[in-house]
């Protein structure tokens, strides 16, 4: 997790050892990564005063239980790592997808139930992933205003290696300020080589938040995929708000991206 890092695709999972981390490691287990490598990063321990540098940076280590991942999964590398560090920051690194559980108390533990989760959706450093079900993916519904920060998560959907088979629903919403026509040729752009059929549904609902639930009731997807921040009245969607709101109160997995905008806030 480093400038030197592996060229193949990296999956980095946050596993603090409790049950809600073995339920992401099932979500992960239930897909095909092939080519990909694996990091599993754990932190067992927060110190109160700096460690020394050599521990406070991720390195390998041998846990006491570590995972294996199934042939089937087609990981091409597993690693484990930690490090003495507020767990945000060991999670912080740059990586091609972030996947964690909602809430626990091993890894979350240096900085309060749940609040490590809670930072890393309001401040996504890479693509993540929250998984809350084991379940495989095989409905997805992903919500397009024609942002950037919607389109980088479309486009890391696009380039998960288990998305043949997977039903997409791209749902658009016209608020009378999105752009739902520039919105759809975006979809089509992130999507093209992807192998799914994306049905665009225009909602015409000018409520964003209410046309995303009333979608995901009806569609009930296993994975529900959105920009951490919108364009114009898409701004309600900022997590912390509008998005907090979805992202937390829907059952299934969320994926959250957001883009690199020169000056905007992160």
């Amino acid at each position: 997790m480093t400038s030197d890092r592996p060229a193949r695709p990296t999956l980095t999972f946050g596993d603090d050892g409790t049950p809600a981390a073995d339920v992401v490691w099932l979500w992960i287990s239930e897909h095909s990564w092939a080519g990909w490598r694996l990091e599993v990063v754990t932190v067992t321990d927060v110190p109160i005063a700096p460690p020394p540098p050599e521990e406070a940076r991720l390195h390998p280590w041998d846990p006491p239980r570590p995972r294996h991942a199934f042939e089937e999964t087609g990981f091409a590398e597993v690693e484990h790592l930690t490090a003495r560090i507020d767990p945000r920051l060991a999670l912080s690194a740059p990586t091609d997808l972030l996947v964690i559980g909602p809430k626990g108390p091993g890894l979350l533990k240096g900085v309060g139930l749940g609040s490590t989760a809670e930072w890393l959706v309001q401040h996504p450093p890479s693509p993540l992933v929250v998984a809350r079900t084991g379940a495989p993916t095989r409905r997805v519904l992903a919500a397009h205003d024609g942002s950037l920060h919607a389109q980088r998560a479309l486009t890391t959907l696009a380039g998960l290696p288990w998305l043949a088979g997977v039903e997409l629903v791209v749902l658009t919403v016209d608020d009378g300020r999105a752009d739902v026509d520039a919105a759809s040729a975006l979809v089509g752009e992130a999507l093209a080589g992807a192998p799914v059929e994306a049905v665009r549904v225009v909602a015409g609902d000018r409520d964003p938040t209410a046309a995303i639930l009333q979608e995901y009731r009806a569609r009930e997807p296993d994975l529900l995929v959105l920009g951490t921040v919108g364009l114009t009245g898409w701004r309600r969607l900022r997590l912390g708000s509008t998005a907090g709101a979805v992202a937390r109160s829907v059952p299934g997995s969320v994926l959250l991206a957001r883009a690199d905008v020169p000056g905007e806030n992160p």
